[in-house]
């Protein structure tokens, strides 16, 4: 029985993994030519002069066009400041055809260095990212495929059991992304903060999203359970080094130090 369970499992894998692409998944994300370990999330309008630990910023914008508006500006202002510091914007994959081009045209202008799409669900949202990226940065007179994007499949169902569809779908996919307390709303289960890779679905989603980069050929990385703190912080960012996230994606900076020791 055993050895039965363990050529079903082989055969899965083969199936799921590319053998044309390496692994492990890359030890590290880089964008706008920075390698990076640790994202900070930040809202608008905020202060200017960001911690200067976070080797990117990633703005989170609210939902009127007012907001984006002011997301642009943040872009702008701080691109002056943070000496090279990439800086992203978060996006949301259920903005429909025109709001997402609407949004982009405000954006492209400022710059940014990459889209981190939430909720992805298949490889037809990255193609659709795609294709509207490459109009706003005409647009906006940049250079085509300039704007990276990293794509967050674990933080839905739809997303994990299409994780090996993902590679492919743009040259501007830099790594995929779980987060386990938006995955947890969804599924409507409860999270645990005190433990970032607990067993039971999030641990599954975790080993989706690292096989799904692996086989994209892309890095992995994970989104912090904002409540951990302590030694459950130190152990989370430790255990996520060693499971393969290449990053870590933070909304508080004072969980910055316990990823750059992880990650150092």
């Amino acid at each position: 029985m055993l050895h039965a369970s363990w050529k079903t499992f082989k055969i899965w894998f083969t199936m799921f993994v590319n053998r044309e692409v390496p692994l492990p998944v890359p030890s590290s994300l880089s964008i706008a030519g920075k390698s990076l370990h640790s994202l900070l999330v930040v809202k608008t309008p905020e202060p200017d002069n960001p911690p200067a630990t976070a080797g990117a910023l990633v703005i989170s914008t609210g939902q009127t066009i007012s907001d984006w508006q002011a997301a642009a500006l943040f872009l702008t202002r701080n691109r002056q400041g943070t000496g090279g510091t990439p800086l992203l914007v978060l996006v949301d994959s259920t903005l429909d055809h025109d709001a997402l081009d609407e949004r982009l045209e405000i954006l492209m202008p400022a710059r940014p260095d990459g889209i981190i799409l939430t909720g992805v669900r298949e490889g037809a949202d990255l193609q659709r990212l795609d294709v509207a990226l490459s109009v706003a940065e005409a647009m906006a007179g940049r250079e085509p495929g300039e704007t990276a994007v990293v794509a967050m499949i674990g933080d839905n169902a739809a997303g994990l059991l299409a994780a090996g569809n993902f590679a492919d779908r743009t040259p501007r996919l830099r790594a995929l992304g779980h987060n386990a307390t938006a995955l947890a709303a969804v599924l409507g289960v409860e999270n645990s903060p005190h433990h970032q890779s607990a067993d039971g679905s999030r641990a599954l989603s975790r080993g989706l999203t690292i096989l799904g980069a692996a086989k994209a050929g892309v890095a992995a990385l994970d989104w912090l359970a904002p409540a951990l703190a302590g030694d459950d912080l130190r152990r989370a960012c430790i255990e996520a080094r060693h499971a393969g996230f290449a990053a870590l994606i933070t909304e508080s900076p004072d969980q910055l130090a316990a990823i750059t020791a992880a990650y150092g």
